[in-house]
């Protein structure tokens, strides 16, 4: 018996050619910022495969989100520790 549906990684790759389209019609700058998120999203592959959500957009945007509020989280630690004038 064959699989059902496509691995998980298979199917990030078709959301990222079915958002071609968007991401031509964004900003250089936004596209460079698009880029890193799709990028993020492909460092979380292995938390994706275990998630088993009917759509893989889902664990894509969380995993893009985790990384962004880590990225947020230790900036603010860097603020907290600049003195203040």
């Amino acid at each position: 018996m064959g699989r059902t549906i496509a691995p998980y990684s298979r199917q990030m790759l078709q959301i990222e050619e079915n958002l071609s389209d968007f991401r031509r019609s964004l900003r250089k700058s936004d596209q460079e910022i698009y880029d890193d998120l799709i990028r993020t999203a492909k460092l979380q592959v292995q938390a994706g495969v275990m998630a088993s959500l009917p759509y893989p957009i889902d664990s894509m945007i969380l995993s893009m989100l985790i990384e962004t509020k880590k990225e947020i989280n230790e900036l603010k630690k860097i603020l907290t520790k600049i003195p203040d004038k």
